[in-house]
């Protein structure tokens, strides 16, 4: 239930990250399950969609067993943040040669076919130091599409913030909500709870083509 306050205290993915693998050594769980006869491709809990993995993971070592699943869709642990970060603050280990595989073998489950974006989530940190007047032009914001949004208000209800980052376009208007992005800390909680998946995100075109410079 304070998944949002967390959001709107840490907006950044390292912090966010990090105070992940500090509830994690708080509570100090001794197993851990990770149910994948059904996985979700997208982002959760409404605006993903299902794809059979068919597989059961159990760990007392919660990175390690995220790390195994990076494997099974075909994506380096490396490239998720909080492997790092829950190594780090001694939860575990996500490296390949220190994880014991008891059981199937995992290469013959590998889903190279599994739909998601193979590359570091920080590939473009360089962008983040640039003067915060530039967030509007390069930050991946929400987009809600007229053409599907229900008007159900769900996305106003889930922003974080107090001064809500999307509302009615005014009272008593049963439109369809609109962003203020300069105050909207990009945490996507709105496009994840989205019932119809009218909200996607979207890149600017100056962070694209960013992008494409800081990667070469």
């Amino acid at each position: 239930f304070r998944k949002g306050e967390y959001h709107v205290k840490m907006p950044d993915i390292e912090r966010f990250c990090q105070v992940l693998a500090d509830i994690n050594c708080f509570l100090r769980p001794r197993f851990y399950i990770m149910d994948g006869i059904e996985a979700m491709a997208g982002n959760g809990p409404r605006g993903g969609d299902p794809f059979p993995m068919n597989v059961l993971l159990f760990s007392a070592d919660p990175i390690a067993l995220d790390a195994v699943f990076c494997r099974l869709i075909d994506i380096d642990p490396e490239w998720v943040p909080t492997m790092k970060i829950g190594q780090r603050s001694g939860l575990g280990t996500y490296r390949r040669e220190e994880i014991e595989i008891v059981g199937d073998t995992i290469d013959y489950l590998v889903r190279r076919d599994f739909p998601i974006r193979r590359e570091a989530a920080g590939r473009s940190a360089a962008l983040g130091c640039l003067p915060s007047s530039l967030k509007h032009w390069l930050s991946p914001r929400p987009v809600i599409d007229s053409g599907m949004c229900r008007r159900c208000g769900d996305c106003i209800r889930m922003c974080p913030l107090t001064e809500k980052a999307v509302a009615w376009p005014g009272v008593g208007n049963p439109g369809v909500p609109v962003y203020d992005y300069n105050r909207c800390i990009r945490c996507y909680c709105c496009q994840e709870i989205c019932p119809a998946k009218a909200i996607t995100v979207k890149v600017p075109f100056l962070r694209r083509l960013m992008r494409m410079v800081f990667d070469r």
